[in-house]
């Protein structure tokens, strides 16, 4: 149906002529096959079309099923290790690097592209959000940044730079008894992440919980360090939406801090350990403000000028985050106050994949594969859904 002498070129609206076939070997999930197909040319614009690849979705000689096989491939491996060891042992295919790197690439864009002009990939739906201790329904979102080094134009050492990585996510109720909580907690997650500005990936990740009935909660929880911005940007991220908003700082992040002034305030290694836990204990027990006066009654006179700055900049830390340290309050309602779920999040999406041994990523590269692994640790069936519908189109 294609050897009429002209079609309408896609690029230009002119005239492409027929000028005869091409043969081309592409790949398949059964292996590879030769194909003979129909090739025009357009002498106004000079680009060549290959009509009957749009009716078999073939992409740079590749079936759809192929193409998500290679591209789950150079997100979970390196791309020459993917290549040469992984790919040809599971699937029998035999590709180069630059294939698997490319194929990958282009659906992470694909998906980045997509996110980027407010798509979604799946239908609306209402998580059935899971209960805490008083009986209200609890939502969960967070936000950080991990860093990436960088290549630059000319393979050369480039200034690293730090993807985002955001998370809407429903865990099970803090109960030891109930065995299927790490199950059901992975079952139910969106990510996405890479380099962007901070509002776009704010937009982004409200557009997932508007997706999954964020506003059916009773109460959303924004878990985060105290990271410049990152406060305001999730309560952008559910405004509107929640019916009451509670930011909790990282517990982890802020016995850190506790740490690290320890460090040089107390020289004997038993004694601080016991002084950190009976700081993060009191954290607990008895909240932010308890801690800081606690703090402003040390003594600091005579003190070297380090430990004095380090002090200053403890307290500067948990004044200024006084009012997310209600540990003792949440603790009650059985609310998370560890933002375990988004530094898990940022290892399995970027870190597991992008900041391996002698890793270095263009800007390009870096987002496409953090867009692929955040669609892919989502929820299972985001991944299927994007290659049954979203990638034919």
């Amino acid at each position: 149906g294609y050897q009429g002498s002209s079609i309408v070129c896609p690029e230009c609206g002119c005239d492409a002529k027929f000028v005869g076939y091409r043969v081309c070997q592409i790949t398949t999930l059964l292996g590879s096959a030769i194909y003979e197909r129909a090739y025009y040319h357009c002498a106004a614009c000079h680009h060549g079309h290959f009509p009957t690849d749009a009716d078999f979705r073939i992409a740079d000689h590749q079936t759809l099923g192929a193409s998500e096989v290679i591209s789950l491939m150079g997100l979970l491996e390196p791309f020459d290790e993917g290549a040469h060891k992984t790919l040809p042992r599971v699937t029998g295919l035999n590709v180069s690097a630059s294939t698997v790197q490319r194929t990958t690439e282009a659906a992470g864009t694909d998906v980045a592209e997509r996110r980027e002009s407010g798509e979604t990939f799946a239908e609306d739906e209402v998580w059935d959000w899971h209960q805490d201790v008083t009986g209200r329904k609890v939502a969960y979102v967070e936000l950080d940044a991990t860093g990436v080094r960088q290549q630059g134009p000319h393979a050369e050492r480039a200034e690293g730079r730090m993807p985002w990585v955001g998370v809407v996510f429903n865990p099970m109720p803090m109960d030891p008894q109930r065995r299927d909580r790490r199950r059901r907690q992975h079952a139910e997650s969106r990510c996405v992440s890479g380099l962007m500005r901070l509002e776009e990936i704010g937009r982004q990740l409200r557009d997932e919980c508007k997706s999954v009935g964020l506003q059916h909660a009773d109460v959303v929880i924004g878990l985060s360090d105290g990271g410049n911005g990152l406060e305001n940007c999730l309560m952008n991220v559910v405004s509107g939406m929640a019916k009451e908003i509670v930011f909790i700082l990282d517990f982890w992040h802020a016995s850190e801090h506790l740490q690290e002034f320890a460090n040089i305030f107390i020289p004997d290694e038993v004694a601080r350990t016991k002084q950190v836990e009976l700081w993060c204990d009191h954290l607990k027990e008895y909240g932010g403000l308890s801690l800081v006066q606690q703090l402003e009654a040390i003594d600091m006179t005579d003190r070297s000028p380090e430990v004095t700055e380090q002090y200053q900049l403890l307290m500067n830390y948990l004044r200024s985050n006084q009012h997310r340290m209600d540990y003792p309050d949440y603790l009650r309602n059985g609310w998370q106050i560890g933002s375990g779920k988004i530094e898990s999040s940022c290892k399995n999406i970027v870190g597991a994949r992008l900041k391996c041994s002698g890793m270095r990523w263009r800007s390009h590269g870096t987002t496409a594969l953090c867009q692929l692994r955040a669609l892919y640790k989502s929820e299972p069936k985001i991944w299927t859904l994007y290659w049954q519908t979203f990638a034919k189109t």
